[in-house]
């Protein structure tokens, strides 16, 4: 039997991009310049784990609890783990307000 998840998500920011990466299930690389916005929410139990997709969106979701919202300025195409066109990206991470903060320095130094 193949686990449907890593039970990780592995995220980073640097000057130029989010990285995201959920082991063989998908990523994400996306470019600061095309955050529109970021907002942190919930993810719920009976949302499921691994990569979600759904209506524009994609999410790589290791567990419910915590989780951060980046809404794109246009689609962006991403491994989940085919090719799906996504204009929001959800990440469960431990320290949403972290992260959140993390991205929206290195945005505001652009």
């Amino acid at each position: 039997m193949v686990p449907l998840t890593d039970e990780r998500v592995y995220v980073s920011v640097d000057d130029t991009c989010v990285r995201v990466r959920m082991s063989w299930l998908g990523g994400a690389d996306i470019p600061l310049e095309q955050i529109a916005g970021i907002g942190s929410l919930r993810w719920p139990p009976w949302g499921g784990l691994g990569v979600r997709l759904g209506g524009g969106m994609v999410a790589f979701v290791a567990s419910s609890g915590p989780a951060v919202a980046i809404e794109l300025s246009q689609p962006l195409r991403v491994r989940a783990p085919l090719r799906w066109t996504a204009g929001r990206i959800v990440v469960s991470v431990e320290d949403a307000d972290g992260f959140t903060s993390a991205i929206a320095e290195r945005r505001d130094a652009l």
